[in-house]
């Protein structure tokens, strides 16, 4: 628990419900938790608060996950930061666009609590052992 401690995630997602359930799961587990209901929004808040992990849905209006994820990954300030993919595309043709994008993981709804726990934990652990110590 201690590891989870004041790292921000940042949830892009364009269902309300979905944030919700999964800010409160992350917060139960003592991550910093904030959400976009969109992905320019997403796109200001990851470059105003620099999170340490970015939960990110493909299927949104006006810009998808994918340009979402392109952009972040162009931009030197957030290139670094990690991205997990959480939608409902589940078939490999999109598991691997999502993963040529350069996201670290994807996660396909439904999905359990204790699987996005983990690969949430093995993400920010993978990313933290990439860089020098703050």
């Amino acid at each position: 628990m201690s590891d989870a401690l004041h790292k921000k995630i940042l949830i892009v997602d364009d269902t309300k419900d979905i944030l919700l359930v999964v800010s409160r799961r992350l917060q139960s587990w003592g991550y910093e938790a904030f959400t976009a209901e969109s992905g320019e929004e997403g796109l200001k808040l990851a470059d105003e608060h620099l999170p340490d992990l970015i939960l990110l849905d493909i299927m949104m209006p006006q810009m998808k996950g994918r340009d979402v994820c392109a952009r972040l990954k162009a931009n030197p300030k957030t290139a670094k930061i990690p991205v997990i993919f959480l939608t409902a595309l589940g078939l490999a043709d999109h598991i691997k666009a999502g993963m040529d994008l350069g996201a670290e993981d994807y996660i396909v709804k439904p999905f359990e609590p204790a699987e996005l726990k983990e690969r949430v934990a093995i993400c920010l652990a993978r990313a933290q052992g990439g860089e020098a110590a703050a």
